[in-house]
């Protein structure tokens, strides 16, 4: 009687012989996984992964996009809205924002990995909607603050880490790649969300200009939550923080030096139009198209940087991003004119699309457990959250009333070349001094 060929189902094991090893782990891993993305470690990277490439895309574009177009209502509010307020107490209202966004993506992240995504979607989504349309119905200062600040800063804590966490369960070796692709959706929010801001705010007013924003978010609010997807199973440990990454040293430099990163790129993203005016006079019109050379610079930079992290190592990229980000900045010591500016946003945009587009692959190299790559992002973006919370406010206290634009420099300048020390230290502390390692 012949022998029974042997089966692989998912309640069975079939016995293995020398030759047929391959082939039947390949089975069993089918069967503990149905779905055709398959084993979390051995990820596919097929159309459905690309697909959330995509909803990544739009939740970039709606939280890093939208944030980095403050500065344009910064400038607004400044000279018009909230006039009567110092650029300080305006900066809070940014400051906040991104302190929500990144603090409450701490317990995201619990929430992510406890299988929670698609309520982190639907409710994050909901929040920025609701805020950008309540915003067209403020005048004075506190309801600005609750309802952008406030209200849009909790939807992005909601929204933003899904994306990397997504992303990174769905690639291998293409992860840094495919979170540079998505995260151009930043880029993207960047250039349409300033342009749109400044065009409607003349021809429409201020409230229907944020209500169009509103529904921009809501069309791109929608597709993430129908077609994003977990691929990890939800675990069991729905802690807020990870306590051994208290005792990992390589990943305490790098939240220190992703910290100093992001309280320096800010500051440029906030005052640069300002600063083109009183420092350089540029007309108005060309000072509102300084933030959208910025990010439609950093569109390339979230992307080739993202495709060279994968063979040299994302936080390698990273140091080297921090390093020249700094140099430039103090090149603001010496510009005057208008082509100056102009080919100093094209650079700066470069440069901070790069460092802001690979900090989640550095986390994710770091990681060893990837099922609490959730909660590192989170407990990384709650430490960033406290840096940006404050570094705005104190960028905006030294320019104060006599415009003090070499001590803004200097502030914004100091905090990227600690940023790339803190970075050159979190490699050293994993695989020293050695050029020759990825990591």
């Amino acid at each position: 009687m012949a022998a029974e060929k042997p089966t692989t189902t998912s309640g069975s094991v079939a016995p293995l012989t020398a030759a047929s090893t391959s082939n039947s782990s390949l089975a069993r891993d089918n069967a503990a996984n149905p779905d055709p993305i398959a084993s979390p470690s051995h990820p596919k990277e097929d159309w459905r992964a690309w697909m959330q490439v995509l909803g990544a895309f739009c939740l970039n574009l709606n939280t890093w996009g939208m944030m980095n177009s403050y500065g344009a209502f910064q400038t607004y509010y400044q000279l018009e809205l909230l006039r009567n307020h110092s650029s300080s107490d305006i900066a809070w209202i940014g400051s906040t924002q991104a302190f929500l966004m990144f603090v409450v993506s701490l317990a995201a992240g619990a929430l992510f990995d406890a299988g929670f995504t698609p309520w982190l979607l639907w409710g994050g989504g909901v929040l920025v909607v609701a805020g950008m349309l309540l915003v067209s119905a403020t005048s004075l200062y506190w309801q600005v603050f609750l309802t952008q600040a406030v209200m849009m800063g909790l939807g992005f804590g909601f929204l933003y880490l899904v994306a990397p966490a997504v992303v990174s369960q769905y690639f291998g070796p293409r992860t840094a790649l495919a979170m540079g692709a998505s995260s151009a959706g930043s880029a993207i929010g960047g250039v349409v969300f300033p342009i749109a801001f400044s065009r409607l705010v003349a021809q429409v007013g201020f409230g229907w200009t944020c209500r169009i924003l509103g529904f921009i978010l809501l069309v791109t609010s929608v597709i993430p939550a129908l077609i994003m997807r977990s691929q990890e199973p939800p675990s069991r440990n729905r802690k807020l923080l990870d306590t051994a990454a208290f005792r990992d040293l390589p990943y305490l430099l790098l939240n220190a030096g992703l910290t100093f990163g992001f309280m320096g790129l800010y500051i440029v993203f906030y005052y640069i139009e300002l600063f083109a005016l009183d420092r350089a006079n540029v007309s108005a019109s060309l000072a509102n198209y300084l933030l959208v050379i910025i990010n439609v610079s950093s569109l390339p930079g979230r992307i080739i940087p993202g495709y060279y992290a994968d063979k040299v190592g994302s936080i390698n990229v990273q140091t080297t991003v921090a390093f020249f980000s700094a140099i430039l900045t103090f090149c603001l010591y010496a510009i005057h004119s208008t082509a100056g500016l102009v080919v100093f946003s094209i650079i700066y945009g470069f440069f901070s699309g790069a460092f802001m587009g690979l900090p989640a692959a550095g986390i994710v190299s770091l990681s060893d457990d990837k099922s609490k790559i959730g909660i590192r992002i989170g407990m990384t973006l709650g430490t960033v959250g406290f840096g940006v919370l404050i570094s705005n406010p104190i960028a905006g206290a030294i320019v104060g009333h006599d415009n003090n634009w070499i001590g803004l420099i200097s502030w914004c300048g100091a905090l990227l070349f600690a940023s790339s020390i803190c970075l050159v230290a979190s490699r050293v502390s994993k695989v020293g001094w050695g050029l020759t390692r990825a990591i």
